[in-house]
């Protein structure tokens, strides 16, 4: 049996996209707005390349990969969404039409879908709670235009050490620590930097016996003498 809007809304409550709206009257802008609820197994598709992009995914629970393929079907992840997170955003409110990549689940994931339409047309009822939705897109899409160029920097470096470095000091500076654990097994991270896993594996083990970094599987640690 489909939850209701109620329901939805206590468990949408934590995401940024729906920051300052109550429970109330995230109810009411789930029925003004028609949302509607998918799970997803892992390697379950939310969306692929070539479909309609009219559609904003909000994920609820799991972990989703924004993903290209090339032609020999290499896949390249551009984007990894976690809890709270929205995706495909920039391509249903932009008008482009179709979608250029697909969005597929790492894990069991719960998403919530809302038609893009629904959200830039006016509301009926001038909803205070629909404008502030707005305004929370539009914030989180800036956000996400930071973390894009984050990774256009990290591209721009030409050897897979420096590939690596300037990632696992990106991740450091944001977590505020030199000890994490990054958000990518050890074949998506290779897909993340757009390099081959053996040579990132490689990179990883000679860094490790140069004393540069410690490893262990998604943990990392940096050591001060980089």
């Amino acid at each position: 049996m489909e939850p209701n809007n109620t329901y939805l809304a206590v468990q949408a409550k934590k995401c940024p996209v729906f920051d300052g709206i109550g429970i109330e009257s995230l109810s009411a802008l789930f029925a003004c707005l028609g949302v509607k609820r998918r799970r997803l197994a892992k390697g379950d598709a939310l969306m692929r390349s070539g479909e309609r992009a009219d559609k904003i995914g909000i994920l609820l629970s799991g972990a989703l990969s924004v993903s290209a393929y090339d032609l020999e079907g290499r896949r390249t992840i551009i984007k990894r969404i976690g809890p709270a997170e929205i995706v495909a955003a920039a391509q249903s409110l932009s008008g482009v039409g179709m979608m250029s990549v697909d969005v597929e689940a790492d894990e069991e994931s719960d998403v919530l879908l809302v038609k893009a339409d629904r959200i830039v047309s006016p509301c009926e009822n001038a909803c205070a709670f629909h404008s502030r939705l707005v305004r929370n897109i539009m914030r989180t899409l800036a956000v996400k235009t930071l973390e894009l160029n984050r990774k256009i920097e990290i591209l721009s470096h030409r050897s897979t050490q420096d590939r690596l470095m300037a990632y696992l000091r990106s991740v450091a500076q944001q977590k505020g620590t030199d000890e994490f654990d990054i958000s990518f097994d050890r074949q998506q991270l290779a897909d993340y930097l757009c390099v081959e896993r053996s040579a990132l594996s490689a990179e990883i083990s000679r860094l490790s016996k140069l004393g540069l970094i410690t490893s262990r599987k998604s943990h990392f640690t940096l050591r001060r003498t980089v």
